[in-house]
């Protein structure tokens, strides 16, 4: 069947099943298998998942959620994370400090499970001034993105530099304002009256229980010059949260029976089994035919600046990755509109909020998982601050960049 009508079907089973608030180990497993098969049969259903299994990209996913998951079970059976959420309170000096410079900071670990990480700091700190489950899920996803949206060594931003061939400073630069932006837009949903703590913190405590995730994401840098070598992609984050666990075990002093009921976590075992229905979905739309649905886009009646804005939301939306929504919309959009800085900075800015709020984004994903929220309930407050910081960039492109 055409892709057209297949990713249709796709969106709309995928919104139909948020909507009626399914599980999402069950909403990823029904949503790729019937667009599977309407799109090309069995055999086609066949290779996406042969493709899927093969995939070091795939294994590497499904290890790094897995350690990363592990780590995190960890701190919330033994309750750690209470205790480290508000350590860091403490030593912010402010709850907003707390809920918006943590997600971000650890944010930079290169893997989605690094969500993970930020998660229980978020629900702990988040508890604490009243945020509702919705919140905490928007909180956790949305300022993990902020500051990687700058980040120089961002895939991302690579990909886009090099495809519209300008600096990576220039594209960084140009990106500090809508970064301060869209920091300032998530501000009036976590309610602006937060309270300041006179009360220090524990310094050696804080280390202690902040360690296991300090080495896991320095551990993450500094390996990952051998992930070249093996054929699972980005082993190094899961060799880093091994130690982070190892570390964890250490300074938490946790027994042998501590480690064995981390395995009960069920969470634990919904987001491992989440990371392969992702990556099943994404083969799926990485193996179909996509030339009919962006032709019929690239042929509409839509003005030009609107075009760049809306081809790039979309693609990184449907697939999940704004790397990929980069680099299909770049060479139609090259094609059609031309190549500049300005261009560079919208197509950079509408992938990747597309992107942020797509119900395959693993972060949001896994997020939405730990927290226990649907997708559904975390829109009333992605949606507005995702439409807000695209009038935004808009704006921006149209006056600035």
């Amino acid at each position: 069947m055409d892709a057209v009508i297949t990713v249709i079907i796709a969106v709309s089973l995928l919104m139909i099943m948020l909507l009626m608030k399914l599980p999402l180990y069950i909403i990823l497993a029904v949503v790729p298998v019937i667009s599977a098969l309407i799109y090309g049969g069995l055999t086609f259903l066949g290779h996406i998942f042969i493709t899927a299994i093969q995939s070091g990209v795939t294994w590497g996913l499904v290890l790094n959620v897995f350690a990363v998951g592990w780590l995190v079970s960890l701190y919330r059976s033994l309750l750690i994370v209470d205790r480290l959420g508000k350590e860091l309170s403490k030593a912010f000096k402010n709850d907003l400090l707390a809920l918006t410079i943590v997600p971000g900071a650890i944010g930079l670990l290169p893997v989605a499970g690094g969500a993970l990480m930020s998660a229980p700091i978020v629900d702990s700190i988040g508890s604490e001034v009243g945020l509702s489950k919705a919140k905490k899920n928007f909180v956790n996803v949305w300022y993990r993105h902020v500051l990687v949206y700058v980040y120089p060594l961002s895939s991302l931003i690579i990909i886009t530099a090099s495809l519209f061939e300008i600096s990576i400073a220039k594209l960084v630069v140009d990106q500090l304002i809508m970064a301060a932006i869209m920091f300032i837009i998530g501000l009036p949903i976590i309610g602006l009256k937060i309270s300041k703590r006179n009360v220090k913190a524990n310094k050696i405590m804080l280390l202690r229980d902040f360690s296991p995730i300090l080495s896991s994401v320095l551990m993450a840098f500094i390996l990952s010059p051998i992930d070249e070598y093996f054929p699972i992609a980005r082993i190094s984050v899961t060799i880093a949260a091994l130690l982070g666990i190892f570390v964890f075990v250490i300074a938490e002093k946790a027994t042998l029976s501590d480690v064995k009921n981390s395995f009960k976590d069920v969470k634990l075992w919904e987001i491992t089994l989440i990371s392969f229905e992702v990556m099943v979905f994404r083969t799926l739309f990485s193996e179909m035919d996509l030339s009919p649905l962006v032709n019929l886009i690239a042929s509409s009646r839509i003005n030009k600046s609107l075009l760049v804005l809306v081809i790039p939301l979309f693609l990184s939306f449907i697939s999940g990755t704004s790397s990929g929504g980069i680099a299909i919309s770049a060479p139609i959009l090259q094609s059609i509109v031309g190549s500049s800085k300005t261009i560079a900075d919208l197509v950079y800015a509408s992938s990747f909020i597309g992107y942020l709020g797509s119900p395959l984004h693993l972060c949001f994903v896994y997020s939405s998982e730990y927290f226990g929220v649907s997708m559904k309930d975390t829109y009333k407050y992605m949606v507005p601050a995702s439409l807000a910081s695209l009038i935004a960039a808009w704006i921006l492109s149209q006056f600035i960049w």
